[in-house]
């Protein structure tokens, strides 16, 4: 990242906080701003920035709040927090970042040391080069450009079994590549597509290029099922039902993809939504609830709509504590709602040793995340899988013969 073009705000209703941030993001060589009162930061917010170090108490303001605007506008957006309050709110106001989909560098409470400061400012460095303004993706987008076939690929990641590490899924995941700017981060993507309302034809895009990988890609067209996100934005669409069987079962059974339903936007109206849901599973298409932990994943749409599986949002998975004396009370919730509607329960964004074990101990019946693989081209499945085999065999993962 180019450190002096990296705008940071600083939103903080002590003027004297501003001002020792302001010297640590200017000691690194960041452009700042600064806001404390509320005409301040209501004109600030309406800027252009990459990070936000933002307070949680602000006094006629709340700083929450403020967060579920920054994670609406501005998906994927690095943020720090800081607080006088006691360290388990600051954790819990963290996670309740990451549900905003915010990237979370670090959180403090007050007093905190500059240095760490300094050091949490500093890990902008690793986001890797700034290939999109948070807060103005048509500057690098042109609308005619955002589903073009020569930006677009889909990468997979796998999906395995708790108990015996066997692949049993891939999930496909869109990435907008461009040749010289770079990537774009998905959520950042995803969120633009949804803003000019093109989900639809990102849908039909992204089913004819896993149906294309899948006749292509011996190792594709033998894996037992292949997910696809669909946005809670298209559960109103008739067609969407015939369209999936066109597309999708000229290379492979219904019964070999799942839906996974990605809700970045509230379901106003139930009634159509569950219609196309149970149209789809009537044709034979598995339906996943994704990222169900979040605040936007429901208990209605569990009750009303027929999913098949439950995917535990990695939010969820983070809260896991290895040396805790008592399992965390969302992830275990989560996982028994999943059993008891008879649903396979999948836990996302696992990346450690100790979480596998975690969620295998709770119940989970399958585990995806960067400990299994990370998300591939499909010319590197095979790779990624044997990589996996070899070193679940080598944890001491694998069930002992009996």
């Amino acid at each position: 990242m180019n450190e002096a073009a990296t705008r940071v705000l600083v939103i903080d209703d002590e003027p004297a906080i501003c001002e020792l941030i302001e010297a640590v993001a200017e000691s690194i060589g960041f452009h700042v701003t600064s806001a404390s009162s509320g005409d301040e930061i209501e004109a600030a917010l309406g800027g252009r920035f990459d990070l936000v170090v933002l307070d949680l108490s602000l006094g006629d303001l709340d700083g929450i709040e403020l967060m579920g605007r920054l994670g609406s506008s501005h998906r994927g957006l690095p943020i720090i927090l800081v607080s006088g309050a006691d360290e388990s709110l600051i954790t819990s106001a963290g996670r309740i970042a990451e549900m905003h989909r915010l990237r979370v560098l670090a959180t403090f409470a007050k007093p905190f040391s500059l240095d760490l400061l300094r050091t949490a400012m500093s890990e902008m460095r690793n986001i890797g080069p700034r290939v999109i303004d948070p807060t103005g993706p048509r500057l690098l987008i042109e609308e005619g450009q955002l589903l073009d076939p020569e930006f677009l690929r889909l990468v997979y990641q796998p999906k395995v079994s708790a108990l015996t590490g066997d692949v049993i899924g891939v999930e496909a995941l869109v990435r907008w590549q461009h040749p010289v700017k770079g990537n774009v981060p998905p959520s950042i993507y995803v969120a633009l597509v949804e803003e000019m309302n093109r989900t639809a034809d990102l849908l039909d895009a992204v089913m004819s290029m896993a149906a294309h990988d899948r006749h292509r890609h011996r190792a594709l067209a033998s894996m037992p099922d292949v997910s696809l996100n669909i946005s809670v934005l298209d559960l109103s669409d008739d067609e969407l039902p015939r369209r999936a069987q066109r597309i999708l079962t000229a290379t492979a059974p219904a019964e070999a993809w799942t839906f996974e339903v990605t809700e970045t936007a509230p379901i106003t109206d139930m009634t159509p939504a569950v219609s196309i849901l149970t149209r789809l599973r009537l044709a034979g298409f598995h339906l996943a609830v994704d990222d169900f932990g979040t605040g936007t994943s429901n208990y209605e749409r569990l009750l009303v709509a027929p999913f098949t599986e439950l995917k535990i949002d990695r939010a969820i998975i983070n809260r896991l504590d290895v040396a805790a004396a008592e399992p965390d009370p969302m992830a275990k919730s989560g996982i028994d709602v999943g059993h008891s509607l008879n649903m396979q329960v999948v836990a996302e964004g696992v990346e450690t040793l100790e979480q596998f074990r975690l969620v295998r101990d709770l119940g989970c019946d399958a585990i995806q995340g960067y400990f299994v693989a990370t998300p591939v081209p499909p010319t590197q499945i095979d790779e990624a899988l044997d990589t996996w085999a070899e070193n679940f065999g080598a944890s001491g993962l694998a069930p002992e013969d009996s």
